[in-house]
């Protein structure tokens, strides 16, 4: 009876309207509405739409007009309502403006613009509202839905930061530099042979002068300091040379028996060394040890390079043409015989030149620091009092342990001598944000940013410091902030950063994809990458870009179900959507308002999943 009485009321209503003027333009509205591109989706901060419309023949009365709201957003109870656009189709006959529909043809109609997106508009159902009017009389008929939702993956643009010494292409949470060198120091002595000899002749001019001998002095004083005070010996080189007048094979004998009286001075040395050690500390001769030596030893042969350079450095006026005769000789036997055809000539070559090359030399190369690498490592967690700022930073670049590089740094900061030292708050800042990537607590960004704010007051227009400042504001959803203080770490006066990639990021959200893509480069297994991709409706490639990211974050999975759901692949979208969802429960919200899944969300699978974590999340 109801039902009866509602078609009764319907009939009496257009009966009404009928005779207002209306007549069979109600109660049911014959105009079709479509939604060119049902997929709206945010781009670069705007929702493009076309709407087209089509009136039937003889519907719209010659003085009558429809005015339509579309597209209009919509919630499922009717409440809250986004109008976007009116436009208003007007018989052929009627005084109102509007866009004229001819009563026998009919015609048709089109829509279009843009407006601002808004994130209360992703999951609304959206419809075509149109109200008929002849004279004072008017009829408002029943929303017609063209359309579900507004897609916001634009919107997910992220970062995997890791932690990182080197800036390159990419997002890193970037360690300042420690500035530790190694640098070293060589202290050489020679010992001296005649001409053909090999025996030790101490009473050779070259081996009895004064220089000679203090210089043999120095070097032995230097041995036995390193032994002394640990210092850390890189190597002690000996070599045997020969002058290169003789025939080739003669003279490397000579070198390695010269070597041989170089390596045997050297054992000498060390031997009285460990006796007088012992005597001087009371110790068993046996209890008394040499530093571990590593020894670079090489009988080098004919000394050609110490020729050229001595007949350089000499007063002989000929000392071109000299040099110019000897290098022009293709064999060494040539080479040889000029030279001791010139002795006859230049007495210089001979008394001067010639002997200090007959000898074996003896080098010992030690690291200036006080400290090996090893003993570094574990003074900056024992005894940092001993060690400067830059060695403290490098023990911390040694130590792959985090909480050991926290205690390290966390020591420069509170020494008085280092305590305004960027590199140790910078480093401390970036230890936290990656507590925050590892824990979620928000009090580690707090910390972050105090590490990173003292950073860049200490050292202002920093890459690396502006580099981790970026990133974390990023992280706390500082999007514009984020952006800016990257541009500026790229423009840094002091270590700046490349940071194509991290701004390709946001030409994403500025809807420049192409540029994005490019800025970005030819990254593979990246999730910035299969972003773009699926934006650019690159299904393929996105999905094999995303397929290889490892490991996969909740995002990636999340991605990955986006891209399944574009390619109507329901299963393996909801079996990404579970992973997602299994990894971070606020996907479940995004999955039941995201217009992505607007054509898998009413099936079982899809309910189901929402529903089971759900109750888990109650």
């Amino acid at each position: 009876m109801r039902k009866l009485a509602l078609l009764s009321f319907t009939a009496f209503i257009a009966l009404i309207l009928s005779s207002c003027g209306l007549g069979k333009m109600v109660p049911t509205n014959k105009i079709a509405l479509k939604l060119e591109n049902p997929d709206l989706e945010n781009h670069g901060g705007k929702v493009e739409y076309v709407v087209k419309g089509e009136v039937p023949p003889k519907f719209i009365k010659k003085k009558a007009s429809v005015e339509f709201q579309v597209p209009v957003f919509m919630s499922d109870d009717g409440n809250d309502k986004t109008e976007i656009k009116t436009i208003k189709l007007v018989g052929e006959k009627s005084k109102e403006q509007g866009t004229v529909i001819p009563f026998k043809t009919g015609g048709s109609f089109t829509v279009s613009g843009n407006f601002p997106f808004n994130n209360k508009l992703e999951d609304k159902g959206i419809y075509g509202i149109g109200t008929a009017r002849a004279g004072k009389k008017e009829f408002t008929y029943p929303p017609i839905r063209i359309g579900e939702g507004i897609s916001n993956t634009s919107a997910r643009i992220g970062l995997n930061p890791t932690l990182s010494d080197k800036a390159g292409n990419g997002t890193s949470l970037l360690y300042a530099a420690h500035n530790y060198k190694p640098e070293f120091e060589t202290q050489t002595g020679n010992i001296y042979f005649e001409v053909n000899q090999s025996n030790l002749n101490w009473n050779l001019p070259l081996n009895k002068s004064k220089e000679a001998k203090q210089v043999l002095a120095d070097l032995k004083d230097y041995i036995i300091n390193a032994f002394e005070t640990h210092k850390k010996i890189q190597k002690i080189a000996i070599s045997g040379w020969a002058s290169p007048e003789g025939e080739e094979s003669l003279n490397q004998g000579l070198s390695e028996k010269r070597f041989d009286q170089g390596k045997k001075w050297l054992d000498n040395q060390i031997e009285d060394w460990r006796k007088e050690y012992a005597k001087k500390n009371k110790l068993k001769l046996k209890d008394v040890h040499a530093p571990e030596i590593v020894f670079d030893n090489a009988a080098k042969g004919e000394d050609w390079s110490g020729f050229e350079v001595a007949v350089e450095k000499s007063s002989i006026k000929e000392k071109n043409q000299i040099l110019n005769v000897v290098r022009s000789q293709r064999e060494s036997s040539a080479r040889e015989q000029k030279i001791r055809e010139m002795t006859d000539i230049y007495t210089e070559i001979a008394n001067v030149i010639l002997p200090p090359l007959r000898r074996a030399e003896i080098a010992i190369t030690c690291n200036k620091h006080n400290y090996t690498d090893e003993e570094i490592a574990k003074l900056a967690l024992t005894d940092p009092s001993k060690l400067s700022a830059n060695e403290k930073m490098y023990a911390a670049a040694l130590n792959d342990n985090l909480k050991n590089k926290e205690t390290i740094y966390l020591d420069i900061i509170t020494d008085e001598g280092s305590q305004n030292d960027w590199r140790a708050y910078n480093n401390l800042g970036i230890l936290a944000i990656n507590e925050y990537l590892q824990t979620a607590q928000k009090s580690n960004l707090e910390l972050a940013q105090n590490y990173l704010d003292k950073a860049n007051a200490i050292s202002p227009n920093n890459g690396i410091a502006l580099n981790n400042a970026a990133i974390l504001y990023f992280l706390d959803g500082k999007k514009n902030e984020a952006k800016k203080t990257f541009e500026s770490s790229q423009k840094a006066q002091i270590e700046p950063v490349k940071q194509d990639y991290n701004l390709g990021l946001f030409k994403v959200l500025e809807g420049n994809y192409a540029e994005a893509k490019q800025a970005m480069g030819s990254r593979s297994c990246d999730y910035g990458v299969a972003l773009t991709q699926l934006l650019q409706k690159d299904y393929q490639a996105a999905k094999a870009t995303i397929d290889c990211v490892q490991p996969k974050d909740a995002k990636a999975y999340y991605l990955a179900a986006i891209i399944d759901a574009r390619q109507k692949d329901e299963n393996s979208a909801i079996n990404n959507l579970s992973k997602a969802i299994e990894l971070d429960k606020t996907y479940i919200s995004d999955a039941q308002k995201d217009a992505e899944f607007k054509r898998i969300k009413n099936s079982p699978e899809f309910k189901k999943l929402v529903t089971v974590y759900v109750k888990i999340k109650e």
